[in-house]
């Protein structure tokens, strides 16, 4: 074993399940052995760690201002009247959050191109 290059071993302990993904998503790789797999794993697969705090917060707006379009509904319905007022925070809200979105798609766009750095 001195003589080999790759001369380090590792164990793993798998349920049923695991050990049922784990083959089949070998099968899918058309690797032969559980070896070839999981090198080609490690050395070819990029993993990324995404934060979701922008998109909870994204989800927080979203729903403050359904809430605003829910509270104006429903005087336009009783009164009939819609206010100038309402509609500009509405437009102004929509604009927020575009630019929330925008910077989160901006964050992930640049995440994408400079893979393969350690940022």
């Amino acid at each position: 074993m001195s003589n080999r290059i790759r001369n380090i071993q590792l164990k793993i302990n798998l349920t049923k399940e695991e050990k049922e993904l784990f083959e089949k998503k070998m099968k899918m790789t058309h690797c032969k052995t559980m070896n070839h797999f999981l090198r080609k794993v490690v050395s070819e697969s990029d993993i990324f760690v995404v934060d979701l705090q922008p998109f909870r917060e994204i989800q927080g707006l979203l729903s403050r201002y359904a809430n605003s379009v829910n509270q104006i509904a429903k005087r336009v319905n009783s009164t009939g009247v819609i206010y100038s007022d309402d509609v500009n925070d509405i437009k102004q809200q929509i604009d927020h959050l575009s630019k929330e979105i925008w910077q989160i798609h901006s964050l992930l766009l640049d995440r994408t191109t400079t893979k393969g750095d350690d940022s």
